[in-house]
């Protein structure tokens, strides 16, 4: 018989994910939103305050963090007969550390997870928060290929608010000599860890090996990486200095890490080039602002102490005595063309388009849109709105244009951008037609298309030299006398 709920607060359990160290995950349904969910339940009665302050911190983390590229907390609470309980996105993929079982990941494909998983890092570290514990375990990679950082259960805030223990609570492998000598967490060692994962992601295996953890933490702390023998000298230059046992002397920051890593990995070049920018416009993400959705119309005094995270979904908090505002509420259908988009209320994220029949408590102003190669949304909401079917717009693309031989004029669209090699700036909205003219070369035509880059370079074929008679267009009135007569 099954000992596992059927509920935890409003959620329908559908069966467990899992176990570990802090409780059971619980694969989950919201019957409002009708979207899965993972509920993470520490059992009441373990006696650990460690790890009930570790479930407390993760909650007060996430809560604070608002970024596509990490696990979004949904709501919080206390199920009796359970203990406490985090409502938390369901990711539909596979841990780092699960696909890096079967050997290295492709420098293609690692570099842009690499770059997703930066882009997280980096929002965490803007809001004076320190992960702590970086590594493959922490990182789910879903079916569609985007990196997803999870786990703050040992966070701490720069400044020490979030915990008062100096103790080392990390993964040993994954720890930074720094740490090791007894200095405090730091973002330079959440970026050293980061750093050992970039280096399993490409080798399959860690620079810092050892047959027992004594052995490994010895290494880390007294000698040097140990680089496999095909790696590429760039490659390895760039792990070098980021590996270096003084933080003053690694990559202050990982844009400056993952930049010349990106330019030292065998990329193909439009790879590369769509990498590059992507991390030079890449940002760490949005405060977190409150949504109110309708829930529960009470909450038990015994589940006071869960509710510290005021922004996490709909509880108002007071110290002495929790109510719920009475404030009206209306439900909103949210469709979009094309369908997938991801949904922001007031920043709050609520899943991806259509939504159908969205409970919302209190004034919301503010609806975003976002989906890869379409400009994002937003719309001001109105008292009377219900349901919105709302069109995105395709985003400008660029294309890079090379000539062979150089200097060929690039038109787009009739008008003259200027002379190859050349980077064009295409509308989204199309179709558009590119066209290189060289003098003494045949004219090259192509409709451009975002997901498939033109050919690198582009050989422009010379035309052939006109026979006698053919000059000043003698050949043609030739024959135009003859059927004239």
């Amino acid at each position: 018989m099954s000992l596992d709920p059927s509920t935890i607060g409003r959620y329908k359990v559908l069966g467990a994910l899992g176990s570990g160290a802090m409780g059971t995950v619980y694969l989950a349904e919201d019957p409002l939103l009708k979207r899965p969910l993972a509920i993470k339940v520490v059992r009441e009665g373990t006696g650990d305050t460690e790890v009930l302050q570790r479930f407390q911190r993760e909650a007060e983390v996430s809560a604070r963090l608002n970024h596509p590229n990490a696990v979004t907390v949904f709501d919080v609470g206390e199920e009796p007969g359970l203990g406490p309980f985090l409502v938390m996105e369901y990711v539909d993929g596979e841990r780092l550390s699960d696909l890096l079982k079967v050997g290295p990941i492709d420098p293609g494909q690692a570099a842009g997870l690499l770059i997703q998983a930066a882009d997280a890092l980096e929002a965490v570290h803007a809001l004076g928060i320190l992960h702590r514990d970086v590594k493959p375990e922490n990182f789910m990679v879903t079916r569609d290929g985007r990196m997803k950082l999870m786990d703050f259960g040992i966070a701490r805030a720069d400044g020490g608010r979030l915990t008062s223990t100096a103790t080392f609570l990390g993964t040993p492998a994954y720890a930074a000599p720094d740490i090791l000598n007894g200095a405090h967490a730091s973002a330079a060692a959440d970026r050293w860890s980061f750093t050992l994962a970039a280096f399993e992601m490409l080798t399959g295996r860690l620079p810092f090996g050892g047959d027992s953890v004594g052995a490994v933490l010895y290494r880390i702390v007294h000698q040097e990486p140990a680089f496999p023998e095909d790696m590429a000298p760039e490659v390895r230059e760039v792990f070098q200095r980021a590996l270096q046992k003084d933080p003053a002397q690694r990559f202050p920051d990982l844009r400056s890490f993952l930049r010349p890593l990106l330019e030292a990995l065998p990329l193909e070049p439009e790879t590369r080039r769509g990498y590059l920018a992507h991390l030079e416009a890449a940002t760490t993400g949005r405060p977190r602002t409150t949504l109110r959705l309708t829930t529960a119309l009470g909450i038990p005094a015994s589940r006071l102490r869960w509710y510290w995270a005021g922004g996490l979904l709909a509880v108002g908090l007071a110290l002495g005595a929790v109510y719920f505002r009475s404030e009206p509420s209306r439900q909103l259908s949210i469709e979009s063309r094309p369908a997938g988009a991801e949904v922001f209320l007031d920043g709050t994220p609520l899943g991806r388009t259509p939504l159908r029949q969205v409970v919302v408590k209190g004034q919301v102003t503010l609806l975003r849109l976002e989906k890869p190669d379409y400009q994002p949304l937003e719309v001001r909401l109105k008292d009377e709105d219900r349901d919105l079917s709302l069109r995105l717009v395709p985003a400008p693309f660029e294309v890079s244009v090379v000539s062979e031989p150089p200097g060929a004029e690039v038109s787009l669209d009739g008008q003259v951008k200027g002379r190859a090699p050349l980077v064009v700036q295409v509308p989204g909205e199309g179709p558009h037609t590119l066209r290189l003219a060289l003098d003494g070369y045949q004219p090259w035509t192509m409709v451009p298309d975002r997901r498939k880059a033109p050919p690198d370079p582009i050989r422009l074929q010379k035309l052939r030299p006109r026979k006698p008679g053919q000059e000043d267009g003698k050949l043609k009135k030739f024959f135009k006398g003859i059927f004239q007569k």
